[in-house]
């Protein structure tokens, strides 16, 4: 018995000596770089237009793509304004960035439009870009109820959405919920038809995210009659 008990007293004493083992803490997270930044902005030569359509005209598909990557590396433009233009299927490049909380404003150049060449998007939430002008994403049964909508549309039966100006620093307004989350306020136009015809009426979309950059919805806020 005694001879048990100094063996049980002799492996306690072993495991006291040994050294404590550190717990395996949890790595700190790391900081995530944001999707889109300044970084990625391209303030393009005065003379970029000129020279892309000179080099790129006659070109076409993925192939307009590429010379639109390649003049930019020939003028200049950083590795991240390159990959942010591939990002976009190297149709356009980064001209403004602006940072708003959680949720981004991109402000984006497409060189290659005969229409609506400067595009709006919002960016680094989840999803990780949205093009304010996909007009998928409107409420359209919500604008459909709308009393001033119906009467333009009684009036000028032709009457569809386009984009408003998708520039300037207040453009879309960007404001915080009181749950946390991001509304950007986006303006569009309704005209007469056409994407040049007369400006009938002005619709307010708002486009909110949850406090952790989620999309959640778009919200129809006013909609308000304009005379030519």
């Amino acid at each position: 018995m005694m001879n048990a008990r100094v063996c049980i007293a002799v492996t306690l004493a072993s495991m006291a000596s040994l050294p404590a083992m550190a717990a395996d803490p949890t790595p700190a997270p790391t900081p995530t770089r944001p999707l889109v930044g300044d970084d990625a902005v391209w303030a393009a030569p005065a003379d970029f237009d000129a020279k892309l359509h000179a080099a790129c005209d006659k070109t076409a598909g993925e192939k307009l793509g590429e010379c639109l990557l390649r003049e930019m590396r020939k003028a200049g433009a950083s590795p991240a304004a390159v990959a942010f233009a591939q990002s976009i299927d190297s149709q356009g490049y980064l001209r403004t960035f602006r940072e708003t909380g959680r949720v981004d404003v991109a402000y984006v150049e497409y060189p290659f439009r005969a229409n609506q060449n400067q595009l709006c998007f919002l960016v680094n939430g989840q999803p990780p870009r949205i093009d304010v002008d996909d007009l998928s994403r409107l409420d359209r049964a919500s604008l459909e109820r709308n009393a001033e909508y119906a009467a333009i549309v009684r009036n000028h039966p032709n009457a569809a959405i386009f984009p408003a100006a998708r520039v300037g620093s207040r453009v879309p307004i960007a404001n915080r919920m009181t749950n946390g989350g991001q509304r950007f306020v986006v303006t569009y136009h309704l005209r007469d038809g056409c994407h040049a015809c007369a400006l009938v009426g002005e619709v307010l979309v708002g486009f909110e995210f949850d406090v952790e950059g989620r999309f959640r919805e778009t919200s129809v806020l006013r909609v308000r009659p304009r005379y030519p």
